[in-house]
């Protein structure tokens, strides 16, 4: 998972009296809480409850709920003229939004909360909603953008000393030359990253570490490695009961089942995958989780069923305006689907791919050209 800034804490791990345990008891009354504070004041109460609910990470929060609860939360901090405030509370929203793939919502807020925090010569939080930034740039598969503003956040965060940080916008970094098909580069960063979260005892960073050379050595045919890798990662997100960790480390797992030939247990890892994701409302890892099972089903034979359920992560991609992935779960679907029918779609994904000029793309245009795609 490309991770997200938040407040250092004294550790990753999840006590029996956690903020979480906590969340779990009063979620109901957060939204009347909130209201009211919004309505008979201070406004102070509204903001900050809004900022806490976000640190605890409560699984089960709706996503509608979280809405109302930042809404209100903005137009209190706003009232007060408390800058500093706004712009964390802009980085909170920011987040949320990229959670469900509204990457557009998630850009302005964070360049709104950049700005402020610019203005007010906020120069840690300048280094948080720039690494902020390269997520978003990250998920849009803008992948220069993403480098140059993870290679300016570390740069801040060791400025200052910040270790932790460092090491999160440094695996970043990795997450970003994986997809540009510079594999070497990014498993340096990702062994760096992880040495230096094994060291600061950040289990969900360490998480985030190991799923990052899960695939690289996926990718390299290190079978055994990706899958003790990611095996690693998804067992410390249940250790951490982050469901939104565990459902994209499931990924991870999940390909790398596949790629020893274990077709049940990665099968079982896509469909947990697919059922977290859809709980959290993150309907782009939903549609890449569906996509993997149809792979799998390929694998097997299973035409039919993979073809439907190729079509169904193609519709999901395509209704977020994710080009990138409908074009993967075209070819997917292209693959499960008989004759000029499976053109239509390899020629489709062509066309979506055009425009990233990174060596991965271009590696998929070829693949998809020597399919008889000219």
């Amino acid at each position: 998972m490309n991770e997200q800034t938040t407040p250092p804490t004294s550790g990753d791990d999840v006590s029996p009296h956690s903020p979480v345990d906590w969340a779990v008891w009063e979620q109901e009354h957060f939204v009347p809480v909130i209201q009211a504070a919004e309505a008979d004041g201070p406004d102070r109460f509204a903001w900050l409850l809004a900022v806490v609910l976000w640190d605890t990470k409560l699984p089960s929060l709706s996503l509608d709920d979280w809405s109302v609860i930042a809404d209100r939360g903005l137009r209190a901090v706003r009232r007060i003229g408390d800058r500093s405030g706004e712009a964390r509370l802009l980085e909170c929203v920011g987040m949320g939004n990229a959670r469900v793939n509204r990457l557009t919502e998630s850009l302005r807020c964070h360049q709104q909360a950049l700005e402020i925090r610019s203005q007010l010569g906020d120069r840690r939080g300048e280094a948080s909603s720039t690494n902020l930034l390269g997520i978003v740039h990250l998920h849009r598969r803008e992948l220069s953008a993403a480098e140059e503003h993870f290679t300016r956040a570390r740069a801040l965060f060791e400025e200052f000393g910040d270790r932790h940080r460092a090491a999160m916008a440094l695996a970043n970094l990795s997450s970003t030359r994986c997809a540009a098909g510079r594999v070497d580069e990014a498993e340096t960063d990702a062994r760096r990253a992880l040495e230096a979260h094994r060291a600061l005892g950040a289990r969900r960073s360490v998480g985030n570490a190991l799923r990052q050379l899960s695939v690289i050595h996926r990718e390299r045919g290190e079978t055994e490695a990706a899958l003790a890798c990611a095996e690693e990662a998804v067992a410390l997100a249940v250790d951490l009961r982050s469901e939104t960790l565990e459902g994209y480390w499931l990924l991870a797992l999940g390909k790398a089942q596949r790629a020893a030939g274990r077709a049940e247990e990665a099968l079982a890892s896509f469909h947990r995958a697919a059922d977290l994701h859809a709980r959290s409302g993150n309907r782009s890892r939903e549609g890449m989780a569906w996509q993997a099972v149809a792979q799998v089903l390929l694998d097997g034979g299973r035409r039919s069923e993979a073809a439907d359920l190729a079509g169904r992560a193609v519709s999901v991609h395509r209704g977020l305006d994710d080009p990138w992935h409908e074009a993967l779960a075209l070819i997917c679907l292209a693959d499960a689907t008989p004759g000029e029918e499976a053109q239509e779609h390899r020629e489709r994904a062509v066309h979506l791919l055009s425009p990233y000029p990174d060596e991965r793309a271009a590696a998929i245009r070829r693949a998809i050209g020597g399919s008889g795609v000219q």
